[in-house]
């Protein structure tokens, strides 16, 4: 009985995994219209305040704040709001030379490190926009990234517009094919999720717009504050429209480490907002606790049921050798990583763990949601 029972946690362990890696990815694939267009409206064209938090970024910020004044919304209807997080690399020095030609950017140097959640919070009540762009200080916009963010705003029942990340520029590196992939794909659930829910779970932190006055006071020490709007807009019952074609260029990071940490401070922020919204989830489960759970819930959760599995395996003695080498496959894609030489499934492994220790820091409580920015081409 013992056996059949520890068998029985094995499949179920497994068919979880595979609900949220293959399954829910191929019927979101199955159900995306390829043909249908993104529905515009060219006559909305309000003030639009695009902010972002800074730290650091002295690599970045020119070639960021070039490409939002270079956009093809009108310049007169555009206001650039940065929050430098004390900054001491010469940013902030760059920006203000920067305003000397353009009249529109706004500096606010806070006399702390806030964290971007803080930083984002001021400059919303700082800007005078009907419509908000959170993005990130190296996310570079593309001519048209602003319009069709924008013009996406088709009816009242919108309250936000989430934007495409794209990774741009040589990368050959497994970390960056591996982190391009898995980009790919959520751009792809996003867009199907949108055309069939009317809204996409959730949008990127580095690229989205927002109604000024449904804009959610981001509590202190709040990570992942884009998933955090995310589910206040749908609390108000919003549509988020995802845009394919607002599209933000990012270089992929090469380095794992770097990867590791950044995966670790969203797992920290994706556990903080499952327990905010747990009761929203259960609330309405169709369709939004539906799609959190098999998009996003059973990803966070997966190094939690790959140990049960493994343990499951180990504990049964029919199965114990499968555990074993399990448990030895894993150890070897480990060693790997840290040796530098590794595949996508390495790369799957060490993400994993990357979200367990982000678990395990959330439990022992978050005080401060300040940041290091993620080093590219490493």
């Amino acid at each position: 009985m013992a056996q059949i029972i520890g068998i029985t946690i094995s499949l179920i362990c497994i068919v979880l995994i595979g609900a949220t890696y293959i399954v829910y990815p191929a019927i979101r694939y199955a159900r995306l219209d390829k043909r249908k267009q993104i529905e515009k409206n060219k006559g909305f064209t309000p003030l639009v305040a695009v902010i972002f938090a800074a730290y650091n970024e002295r690599d970045v910020i020119t070639s960021k704040i070039k490409s939002i004044v270079e956009s093809n919304y009108a310049a007169e209807k555009i206001q650039i709001w940065i929050g430098s997080d004390l900054s001491d690399d010469g940013t902030d020095e760059i920006i203000q030379e920067l305003q000397q030609s353009h009249h529109n950017i706004n500096l606010v140097r806070v006399e702390e490190r806030t964290g971007k959640s803080g930083i984002m919070n001021i400059l919303v009540e700082q800007a005078d926009a009907d419509i908000i762009i959170a993005t990130d200080a190296n996310i570079i916009f593309t001519p048209s990234t602003i319009d069709e963010l924008v013009h996406s705003f088709t009816d009242n029942r919108i309250g936000a517009v989430a934007g495409a990340l794209q990774y741009h520029g040589q990368y050959k590196n497994n970390t960056a094919i591996a982190e391009s992939d898995y980009l790919k794909m959520e751009n792809m659930i996003r867009l199907s999720e949108s055309q069939h829910f009317g809204f996409c779970l959730g949008m990127e932190g580095g690229l989205y717009a927002i109604r000024k006055h449904l804009w959610s006071v981001i509590p202190p020490a709040t990570f992942m504050e884009d998933f955090f709007q995310t589910m206040k807009l749908l609390e108000k019952q919003y549509q988020i429209v995802f845009n394919p074609n607002a599209v933000g260029l990012e270089e992929v990071s090469t380095s794992l480490s770097e990867e590791f940490k950044r995966k670790i401070r969203i797992a920290l922020g994706n556990f903080q907002n499952l327990k905010r919204f747990r009761g929203e989830l259960i609330k309405n489960f169709w369709p939004i606790g539906y799609t959190f759970l098999f998009h996003k819930i059973l990803r966070w959760i997966t190094p939690h049921i790959l140990i049960v599995l493994i343990l499951s395996l180990l504990l049964n003695p029919i199965t114990r050798l499968l555990g074993i080498a399990a448990l030895v496959f894993c150890l070897l894609q480990f060693l790997l990583v840290k040796r530098k030489i590794h595949g996508r499934v390495a790369y799957f492994c060490a993400m994993n763990l990357a979200m367990l220790i982000g678990h395990f820091k959330y439990l022992r409580g978050v005080k401060s949601s300040v940041w290091q920015p993620t080093k590219r081409n490493q």
